[in-house]
């Protein structure tokens, strides 16, 4: 058991200094879903030993492996398994439910979380109406002493029965996780907060603290209410105590409001505690909590012991890198396009009989809506193998059935009525383009004829929706919206209304060289911003009208019909995907779409490789993000996506610079760069004997070893997507004599993503640098952690690339001392919990030293809009001592939204005055903004090619810190 003897029932806390141990599933979720986790303890059942290994690797050049979970569970009453209905768990005894490992240290008789129950934090905590935030000092000390609080401000005009406290009781579970205590049926349960009203709104407001009892799948069973007391400016503590009622899972603590307020009002609380007992006792802190492994249960291997007498459940768990190693991709344009929800697309690959022309052929609507467009003409030929002049300009680096159009463009302006097109269907109409709100429209092809080079043609179309004036540009019925190629080369967009008037957006990029081009154009929901988007670029015009067209007459793709039977400006070329959707697309998702396509995402940045690969794999990790990535440097090439699995992706991603991809121990796919590396510079703890010093002491002996089986004096780097590989440069090698004469010629080869040959040698000479000769390495160090506290607390967050050192005091030979960085973290323990160890794989920090020095950054600390010249930014380089306006003079240049798809150029022109501690300061540019920016985005100094800026400003030191470049601990990095 979990629990010592004595104790009443077996979800009691535990005593001492030892430490309570929590495995959690979350029963009600299925593994790849976007809902929220219910977590429901099983501990108390633990039998034997149990271990949690994260995801890691031996050594540092190896791949990481996923990491795993074995415990076995009492299942006496056969609650573990699948088969039995009358489980109180069933159905949902099923592999991949979602499951974690958490650590208490110095625990206590509180059950909840220490942020909730200190004040210090909103998190996991919600109201059913009103803002909420923390205060965490400086205000009066609370009836058990504390001094930080939640605070609740409730609207004037509130009925009673408001309520503030942990989610799952005030908000419905389907959006955020419970944050429910397990609760044992038939067990007494107290609950106990202390509550103050701040000044300024009502004087006294009575409120009443309560027990919320669940079921497993969230169906509230009853409140348990406390005695309702009017609350004044005066602390109180509110309690309430009862006995779980029969199917409880959760018992969630929660405030309500008994009577309407009718003034504004402030609630301050704070010394939440829910414990086993008949009666609430005196506030006790809760300890500290700490995630340790976080994957899914994958089986329930059910055992019986003792001629059958004693059942048990062995449950084996995964962390997220198994299911992403398991999926295998395809083609991802099509994939890509269905999971941004579009209205209608069309793949142009395979005809089926028409809809509306019997016996004709035409392309339908792969979401199967019965859309089509029908083919029109027979200058059309299908399945021709998708070629492109250069390696990038390919469709998703993939061969492919496409079609090609091939219409005379010599005949005169409007009378060409025998070229070939495509004509959309929708089951009534001929018109697919809406004629309200927002919406955008994808067209990939390839031409090498430029408009008016050959032909008496200006533009080409590459799809029209029109009225039957919009060509003459007179009369009343000029509506009409028409994406082409003009004479230049260029796409271009014009959308007009009935009365002519119009607004024309040029995209610039050239289009008529023989690659593949995707074309995306998007009309704002307001009707007066127009965007045409062309593979990596981004072209905006706005006027003050609003430009819907609402009688539209005719639609085409591939030409402008004029009237009902004539086309003018026919499409040359070939053709391969045609989407539309009925709003207007984010800027991420164009250039996710149009890079995608005619890139294959070459010049991604590692981090955004890493979101769109999760995003196409439809992935949900079920942790407190999606996704995370540390210190990522440099850019990829372009990617076949078929045939591979995510992992695979990503990991190449990772090896271009030298970088891993791990699943942390929150259960979040987490990217570490190799820059990661570079800017530690001080230990996270040290393994050592001198535990006076803080060091941790390691159980039983440890080794160290010359290591010979890392010794590469020949590296051999192969560049995969690179656009300006050849197949002389496509390998790129580097080598060492010297090494190659004292320890044999040994080679490593590697394959990555780099977006120039260039990077691949940078990455063989770096690590030719690194392993041309033999480095001291430490054995696998055990920390046994079960009865000491400041151990538990001390090594509890360690996590995959932390950097830690190793030190071993002979008593006649002279210290060895070794810095290292976390490859691998294993966990283990048993059902006493008098065992629990940390056992950690650790590799060698790098030998050289760097410090490196960029220039000014900050960040938005809040939303900028296009059309706006003012932003609001942090500190500039993370440093509030210094004034903004003497940091940042006018003139100065900046990259806003630097690293993501709107990063555009900014000019300052001045800088509002802010004194030494400033939290935030307003810019001014010399023009407005041509894009949206949220707050969060960086705005940094222009930077060179192939580099990044922190992602975590609190992360990365000045180089002039207490670590300064004089004598100061390296590596150094400034920023």
């Amino acid at each position: 058991m979990t629990v010592p003897t004595g104790f009443p029932l077996a979800d009691a806390p535990l005593i001492g200094t030892w430490p309570r141990v929590l495995w959690q599933v979350a029963w009600t979720t299925g593994g790849n879903t976007a809902s929220p986790n219910h977590w429901y303890t099983v501990s108390k059942r633990l039998r034997g030993k149990w271990r949690a290994d994260l995801s890691g690797r031996q050594y540092e050049l190896d791949t990481a492996q996923a990491g795993t979970a074995a415990l076995t569970l009492d299942s006496l009453d056969g609650a573990y398994d699948p088969d039995n209905t009358s489980s109180p768990y069933y159905p949902y005894v099923l592999p991949y439910r979602r499951m974690r490992l958490l650590i208490t240290t110095t625990p206590t008789q509180n059950l909840l979380y220490p942020w909730t129950a200190t004040g210090t934090s909103t998190e996991s905590m919600a109201s059913s109406t009103g803002t909420t935030s923390a205060t965490t000092s400086g205000l009066p000390a609370s009836v058990s002493g504390l001094t930080s609080a939640q605070t609740w401000t409730i609207p004037n005009g509130t009925s009673s029965g408001a309520a503030f406290g942990l989610w799952g009781d005030v908000q419905p579970w389907t959006s955020h996780d419970c944050e429910g205590t397990t609760a044992t049926p038939g067990a007494p349960y107290a609950a106990a907060i202390d509550v103050q009203l701040d000044s300024g709104g009502m004087t006294s407001l009575t409120l009443a603290a309560r027990i919320g009892w669940y079921g497993l799948d969230g169906t509230l069973i009853s409140h348990s209410t406390g005695t309702t007391t009017a609350i004044t400016t005066s602390w109180a503590r509110l309690t309430v105590s009862d006995t779980a009622p029969s199917g409880a899972a959760f018992a969630i603590v929660s405030l309500a409001t008994t009577e309407a307020v009718t003034a504004d009002t402030t609630v301050h609380t704070t010394a939440w505690q829910l414990e086993q007992a008949d009666a609430p006792t005196a506030y006790a802190d809760p300890g500290t909590w700490s995630q340790l492994w976080q994957g899914y249960a994958e089986s329930f291997i059910q055992r019986y012991d003792q001629n059958g007498k004693y059942s048990t459940a062995d449950i084996t768990g995964v962390d997220a890198l198994s299911p992403l190693s398991r999926l295998t991709l395809g083609d991802t344009m099509p994939a890509w396009l269905a999971a941004t929800g579009p209205q209608y697309t069309f793949d142009l690959a395979a005809t089926d009989t028409s809809p509306d022309v019997p016996g004709g052929t035409a392309f339908l609507d792969t979401a199967g809506t019965g859309a089509a467009l029908d083919i029109t003409g027979s200058a059309i030929t299908t399945g021709v193998s998708i070629t492109s002049a250069t390696g990038p300009g390919i469709l998703w680096n993939v061969p492919g059935p496409v079609i090609t159009l091939t219409n005379d463009q010599a005949a005169s302006l409007g009378n060409s009525s025998g070229a070939t097109y495509l004509q959309p269907w929708t089951g009534s109409t001929t018109v697919m383009l809406p004629t309200s709100g927002g919406w955008s429209r994808l067209i990939c092809f390839r031409t090498t004829l430029t408009p008016g080079t050959s032909s008496t043609y200006t533009l080409a179309t590459l799809w029209a929706a029109t009225n039957t004036d919009f060509l003459t540009g007179s009369g009343s019925s000029q509506d009409g919206a028409y994406l082409y190629i003009n004479s230049d080369g260029h796409v271009g967009m014009n959308v007009q209304r009935a009365d002519g008037t119009n607004l024309v957006a040029i995209n610039p990029t050239q289009v008529c060289d023989g690659d593949w081009h995707c074309a995306i154009a998007s009309l704002s929901a307001d009707g007066t911003t127009i965007q045409v988007t062309v593979d990596d670029t981004l072209w905006i015009n706005s006027s003050g009208s609003d430009l819907h067209g609402t009688t539209y007459t005719q639609d085409a793709v591939a030409t402008l019909l004029v009237g009902s039977t004539v086309n003018a400006q026919p499409f040359n070329g070939d053709l391969a995907y045609f989407a539309q959707w009925d709003s207007e697309l984010d800027a991420s998702t164009r250039d996710s779409l149009a890079r995608g396509f005619a890139q294959g995402w070459a010049g991604d940045s590692i981090g955004t490789r890493l979101v769109n690969t999760l995003a196409l794999s439809d992935f949900h990790a079920g942790a407190a993000s999606d996704y995370a990535y540390v210190g990522t440097l440099g850019y990829l090439g372009s990617v076949t996506t078929r045939g591979k699995s995510p992992l695979q992706i990503i990991q190449s991603g990772a090896d271009t610079e030298n970088g891993q991809f791990v699943i942390s121990r929150l259960g979040v796919p987490t990217l570490f760069g190799h820059l990661w590396r570079w800017i530690q510079s001080t230990p996270r703890v040290t393994f050592g004997e001198d535990t006076a010093a803080g060091e941790i002491p390691y159980a039983g002996d440890i080794t160290f070893t010359t290591d010979t089986a890392h010794l590469y004096n020949d590296v051999q780097i192969t560049c995969d997507g690179a656009p300006d590989a050849t197949d002389t440069t496509r390998v790129q090698e580097a080598s060492d004599s010297t090494s190659q004469a004292a320890y044999f010629p040994q080679t490593l080869t590697r394959t990555i993503n780099p977006d120039t040959v260039s990077s691949g040698r940078d990455i063989a000479d770096y690590l030719l640098s690194q392993y041309k000769d033999p480095h001291t390495r430490v054995g696998q160090i055990t920390i046994d952690l079960a009865t000491s506290p400041t151990r538990q607390a001390a090594v509890a967050r360690l996590a995959f690339s932390d950097l830690v050192r190793v030190v071993r005091r002979p008593a006649l030979a002279p210290t060895k001392q070794l810095d290292g960085f976390i490859e691998q973290l294993q966990w283990s323990g048993d059902d006493t919990g008098a065992v629990l160890q940390l056992r950690a794989q650790i590799s060698p920090a790098s030998q050289y030293r760097y410090w490196m020095i960029s220039a000014a950054w900050a960040t938005l600390t809040a939303d900028a809009t296009a059309g706006t010249d003012t932003i609001t930014l942090g500190p500039i380089s993370g440093n509030s001592d210094i004034p903004a306006q003497y940091v940042l003079p006018a003139g100065h240049q900046l990259t806003l939204g630097y690293g993501t798809a709107a990063a555009e150029t900014v000019t300052v022109q001045s800088v509002a005055t802010v004194s030494a501690g400033y939290t935030s300061v307003t810019v001014t540019l010399t023009a407005t903004l041509t894009s949206n920016h949220t707050s969060g985005d960086t705005a940094c100094s222009p930077e060179p090619s192939n580099v990044t800026v922190p992602p975590s400003p609190a992360t990365y030191p000045t180089c002039f810190d207490d670590a300064a470049a004089f004598g100061g601990t390296s590596p150094l990095i400034g920023f």
